[in-house]
């Protein structure tokens, strides 16, 4: 969906609207407008076409998105599949949380009670088959 050098445009730093706007976008699977979205947003949030097209334009600025022009419209896809972006969200939580160690990560999920013993052994196994 992306690539290196989309991927060396993004901005992190999501707020929670632009992360829904996003879920939306992912799920939808498909390049949609303003009007299509707005039908998602406009009874849950309330939001006017002028607030949903401020925050596209941010996402567009810190790359996340891409907008055409097809005929009046804007039509707006993601530059960054939701696994990349979850990827990324992660690393960027390890490395300012636990200096980047995973390992760390997961002795205090583990240490935490966070992990029960199942999903230890899955874990394991998974990364014994890796």
């Amino acid at each position: 969906m992306k690539n290196e050098k989309t991927h060396d445009r993004i901005t992190h730093g999501l707020s929670e609207a632009e992360r829904e706007i996003m879920q939306v976008l992912w799920e939808m699977g498909e390049p949609v407008t303003v009007s299509g979205l707005l039908s998602e947003f406009e009874d849950s949030k309330g939001w006017k076409p002028q607030t949903l097209n401020t925050f596209l334009t941010r996402l567009v600025a810190k790359g996340y998105l891409e907008s055409q022009k097809r005929g009046n419209a804007n039509v707006y896809s993601p530059l960054i599949s939701k696994t990349e972006f979850e990827s990324q969200e992660a690393s960027e939580f390890i490395e300012k949380n636990y200096g980047g160690s995973a390992k760390r990560l997961i002795a205090a999920l583990v240490d935490g009670g966070a992990v029960s013993d199942e999903e230890l052994k899955e874990l394991q196994q998974w990364l014994s088959e890796r």
